[in-house]
């Protein structure tokens, strides 16, 4: 008897070390997705400033190709203005050069002015791509811990059962019944050891 209560014991003590392991084991998932939200915060930063500045890159070319084709239009009137006849159509043909090139000295205006706004974003993307790059070390990091971690968990509930198996054997059918029984209405700790002081 005295064998088989020890032995209830410290399946009551495995039984503890099991849910313990098991409750740290199912925080896992929520550290892990803290560590991934600052990553996910930067990922939508970095995403938010590269589209900006893309947005101001593209808009720059769309002014480039409006330029090449101001600068077609005056080649074609230049071209044209050789074949004119009369003052009047020199003078259209003219107009149209002019225009042209009022066109395109205000297209490169804007253009100076994006570069000059694309500039804060090149900065500020270097400076995100860093920062960015250090927030990926560290969920690696702290990743590679949470790995160990739950390795270390499942080590332990699986050393526990093989432990809980083991004790199995000798405890009676009867005390190792009633046991289950107690552990299976949820009370935990089902068996306690008491000393003598207590008694």
């Amino acid at each position: 008897m005295q064998e088989s209560s020890l032995a209830i014991l410290q399946i009551a003590d495995q039984d503890r070390q099991i849910l313990h392991s098991q409750q740290k084991f199912s925080q896992i998932p929520d550290k892990r997705a803290k560590v991934r939200a600052n990553l996910d915060k930067v990922d939508q930063r970095l995403k938010k400033v590269s589209q900006d500045r893309s947005l101001l890159k593209l808009q720059v070319k769309l002014r480039e190709r409006l330029i090449e084709v101001e600068n077609k239009k005056i080649e074609e009137s230049n071209r044209r203005m050789m074949e004119v006849s009369n003052q009047k159509e020199y003078m259209a043909v003219q107009k149209e050069i002019d225009l042209a090139t009022r066109t395109i000295r205000k297209v490169e205006d804007q253009i100076l002015d994006l570069e000059e706004r694309v500039e804060p974003f090149d900065v500020e993307l270097a400076e995100v791509e860093e920062i960015r790059t250090q927030e990926a070390a560290r969920f690696e990091e702290q990743d590679k811990e949470l790995a160990a971690e739950e390795n270390k968990l499942s080590q332990t509930i699986l050393a526990a059962k093989k432990e809980i198996e083991t004790l199995t054997s000798k405890v009676g059918a009867e005390l190792l019944a009633k046991y289950q029984k107690l552990v299976a209405r949820n009370l935990t700790p089902a068996a306690v050891a008491i000393d003598d002081a207590f008694c």
